[in-house]
């Protein structure tokens, strides 16, 4: 789980996310908290509105208390002196009314303004009728007592609506006040979640930040190994890359890329002009016509040249280059210059020896002429008077004569077999390789027909399966049958009648060529068994070779190439042959042929 944990907040995309729907909740919280400030702006805007109200209605009233107590003073006292200073001026009382007009808009209703007006106005006209029986000398005082107590009435009805409208804005106050605490309380809540997320978000940004860092750095120092490993490579493979900006037209040149040129990394600035000095002379002209073609046509390059070291000495390059696109989708030439000097030095010793394996060769072709022609000529001489001494003159030979003639004569078959088989083994091996559709049935009739002599004398028994058909050296399958059928037939038992079989199978046990396996999609597999003399399974691989013959009893002939051709005759065919024997049990040949050739 903990890993599983550490692998999400290592991935950017988590994170990501992660970040994102707390930049959400922060934006959020803070769209609730600017919305709580706006109320509480609001809240604390109608909590002064009202109080202000609260002391405009206040000085209305103190103004009405004050004209009617001047009022009253004049009564008693008649002294013009109170009427003085504004007396029932309503300048003030005008002035206080537009301020609670204004002050009002959202708490005391329309209404009660205008009947507040009502009452003030009623009572200024008192104030006048008052004042204007009061200055009549013959005034009753029974209609002055009567004014003076509508008036009284009056300024209690304007100073209970007074009270009233400010207890009115007393609870708005209160109500306000209520709700300015309320939206204090989850204001400062709100900004303590802010201020909460806002750490959070900061320390997670902080520690992935510093984990980025950590990533960053090995990141770093995984390039910088990878570089040193990359440039190691270059050294010990022989080879160095360069690159070529074709916007910037600037060049980018490997440690080793300077190396090829026998200096140390970066002893020049990259530039063209810097490294062409060190192109041989002879090829400066066909390598700088192929790179200033390859970048008009954006066609990849492939070119050999030499490097004319300062020590005079010469390395032989290949460079190969191709166009692609960085980063910033600029047109890119990236190229590799190998070190082949090596290798150009092993073709010209290959090519030496090819000269010389032709030389060989064409001695080999020259043998193979004595041996057919030269040699095989004097040898029919020899076998021809041999016959005509044995028709005519072998009874006058003594018993040792006569046992010294007949090792003559089996020296010249053998001579005779060896020349024939040098010849055999050498058309196998320089002979046309002219593949056509054969069928092994046919060859096989070709081969009993010509064996049917040896066949007969043995009484041998010859079983032939069915026999696929394939691609083949059609001359060259015949002698490989005519070899195995006779060499069966040469080691077979005194006291046993020979029995060969010969026939096609598939590959059922797992067989393995050069490491592959061989299955039966893509070979033949054909099997030549005999019950013959057989041999130690351990001179299997001996059976193959020139000249070597696993049986040395005089009266088993041979000239030990007739498997050696076989197995040249297979290899032609690309495919191998393997054997399994038993002394006194036989002897079994798998051959095994790819379909396709």
């Amino acid at each position: 789980m903990k890993i599983k944990l550490l692998g999400l907040y290592k991935n950017s995309q988590v994170f990501k996310f992660a970040l994102g729907v707390a930049i959400v909740l922060v934006c959020y919280v803070a769209s609730v908290f600017y919305s709580q400030m706006q109320r509480l702006d609001s809240s604390l805007d109608l909590i002064a509105k009202s109080n202000q109200t609260q002391l405009e209605l206040e000085k209305v009233l103190s103004v009405i208390s004050m004209y009617e107590t001047s009022l009253r003073s004049y009564i008693i006292t008649k002294d013009e002196t109170y009427l003085k200073n504004r007396f029932l001026d309503r300048a003030q009382v005008e002035l206080n009314l537009e301020k609670i007009q204004k002050l009002s808009f959202n708490t005391v209703r329309s209404k009660d303004i205008d009947s507040l007006e009502k009452l003030i106005d009623y009572r200024f006209k008192l104030f006048r009728q008052t004042l204007t029986i009061a200055k009549d000398r013959k005034v009753n005082p029974v209609d002055l007592n009567a004014k003076l107590l509508e008036s009284s009435n009056c300024t209690k009805a304007m100073r209970d609506f007074v009270y009233k409208s400010i207890s009115k804005e007393t609870n708005i106050v209160k109500l306000h006040n209520s709700s300015h605490q309320y939206e204090l309380r989850h204001s400062m809540i709100n900004v303590f979640l802010l201020v909460i997320i806002s750490l959070l978000m900061v320390l997670l940004s902080y520690n992935k930040m510093n984990v980025d860092i950590d990533e960053l750095k090995k990141t770093n120092d995984e390039l910088k190994f990878l570089n040193h490993s990359f440039n190691n490579a270059e050294k010990i493979a022989g080879f160095g890359h360069w690159k070529f900006n074709l916007v910037t037209n600037t060049f980018k040149f490997s440690e080793n890329f300077y190396r090829l040129m026998g200096v140390a990394p970066n002893s020049f600035e990259p530039k063209l002009e810097n490294s062409n000095k060190y192109i041989h002379p002879d090829d400066f002209d066909r390598v700088m016509k192929v790179h200033k073609d390859s970048l008009k046509t954006r066609q990849p390059t492939n070119v050999t040249f030499r490097y004319l070291l300062d020590d005079g000495s010469i390395r032989h390059i290949m460079s190969v280059g191709s166009f692609t696109k960085n980063a910033n989708g600029d047109d890119v030439k990236i190229g590799v210059n190998y070190d082949i000097t090596e290798q150009y030095k092993r073709t010209l010793e290959l090519e030496e020896n090819n000269k010389q394996l032709e030389m060989i060769n064409d001695e080999l072709q020259a043998f193979n002429n004595i041996a057919s022609h030269d040699l095989q000529e004097p040898l029919r001489k020899i076998q021809m008077f041999i016959s005509r001494l044995e028709e005519k003159e072998i009874e006058l030979l003594t018993p040792s004569g006569k046992d010294y003639f007949s090792k003559i004569k089996l020296a010249s078959n053998r001579m005779q077999s060896l020349l024939i088989d040098l010849l055999n083994y050498s058309r196998a091996v320089k002979g046309d390789k002219v593949f056509v559709k054969t069928n092994l049935n046919d060859v096989m009739q070709q081969v009993l027909h010509d064996l049917a002599t040896n066949i007969e004398d043995k009484k041998a028994e010859i079983e032939i399966g069915n026999l696929p058909k394939m691609k083949a050296i059609a001359f060259q399958m015949e002698q490989l049958f005519v070899n195995l059928i006779s060499n069966s037939l040469k080691y077979s038992k005194d006291d046993v009648l020979p029995k060969i079989m010969i026939f096609a199978e598939p590959i059922e046990s797992e067989v393995l060529h050069n490491g592959k396996p061989v299955t039966n999609e893509e070979y033949h597999k054909i099997v030549v068994i005999d019950n013959g003399i057989g041999f130690k399974q351990e001179y299997a691989d001996k059976a193959f070779q020139l000249f070597k013959r696993l049986e040395t009893n005089a009266k088993y002939t041979g000239t030990g190439l007739g498997l050696a051709i076989c197995k040249r005759i297979i290899e032609n065919h690309n495919g191998f042959i393997t054997v399994d024997a038993k002394p006194n049990e036989g002897v079994k040949f798998s051959i095994f042929i790819p379909k396709a050739i």
